[in-house]
């Protein structure tokens, strides 16, 4: 590069970064608020009830009387699980910024010995990749030291990076979009993702904890079950100059309650 044109670059990136609304000198990472885990779809106690009933007391007198008092066993796609994450960000930069992955842990019936530990990883598909199918790659959701997690990131990382993605950063040329896209100087943008709990692994745990339930239903006493649930995680983004930047967020703890008789049907939106 002639030595001529630096200062000319040089200018150019400093106008483009310093368009931020706080007038930093550089990009800066956006902040994330954990909006907690709905559960969107999901069996009714009853039906919860009337699937095991059946199993719980393994003989026909008993069967007939499942069914007669608490209701017929639903089918197996009635039992599905499922919650949804959700997520309000700060994108405190004149640029929009794309989301890339995701990883998520879940501990449902978190504290009771019948707890059981999820995890997902979700790679976010860039627009127009038709082949993605958002299973994660080798290097997906892993922390390296190619990752920014702090301002002192950015400051020993800025001389050697400003050159590698300077055109980008001006032309606005970047051909990173994801799905997800959170807007420029966006004020709490809420971003949500869906996850559906294993069929039988929520059988396994609900087989553990529902004895109580077929009893209170055949004795005509409807009672709902709560699930204790905790949740963390981070998310990655891809800024400019910055470039890979993840941000996590505390574990998250909170109930959700099954009424008795009312399942929860997904709603899209």
């Amino acid at each position: 590069m002639p030595l001529r044109a630096l200062p000319v670059l040089l200018l150019a990136l400093g106008c483009e970064l310093l368009a931020n609304a706080s007038g930093s000198p550089i990009p800066l990472t956006p902040a994330l608020d954990f909006g907690g885990a709905a559960l969107v779809s999901a069996p009714s106690a009853r039906e919860d009830a009337a699937w095991y009933c059946p199993e719980l007391h393994n003989d026909p007198v008993t069967a007939f009387a499942c069914e007669q008092t608490i209701g017929p066993k639903p089918r197996e796609d009635q039992m599905q699980f499922h919650f949804e994450l959700r997520y309000a960000i700060d994108n405190p930069n004149s640029f929009p910024i794309p989301t890339t992955e995701m990883l998520a842990a879940v501990d449902v019936f978190e504290g009771r010995d019948n707890a059981e530990l999820g995890a997902v990883c979700v790679v976010f598909c860039a627009e127009g990749d038709f082949a993605c199918t958002g299973e994660p790659g080798a290097t997906s959701c892993k922390a390296d030291s190619n990752d920014i997690e702090s301002i002192d990131d950015v400051i020993n990382r800025l001389p050697g990076l400003i050159f590698l993605t300077l055109d980008a950063a001006i032309n606005g040329t970047l051909d990173n979009l994801a799905q997800r896209l959170i807007p420029a100087r966006a004020d709490a943008f809420e971003i949500r993702v869906r996850f559906s709990l294993g069929l039988n692994a929520m059988l396994d745990i609900l087989f553990k904890v529902v004895p109580q339930v077929v009893d209170k239903f055949l004795n005509n006493q409807p009672l709902n079950i709560e699930i204790p649930y905790a949740v963390h995680g981070t998310i990655w983004f891809e800024i400019p100059i910055l470039g890979r930047v993840a941000l996590g967020y505390p574990l998250f703890r909170d109930v959700w309650v099954i009424d008795a008789d009312t399942a929860l049907t997904p709603v899209d939106g």
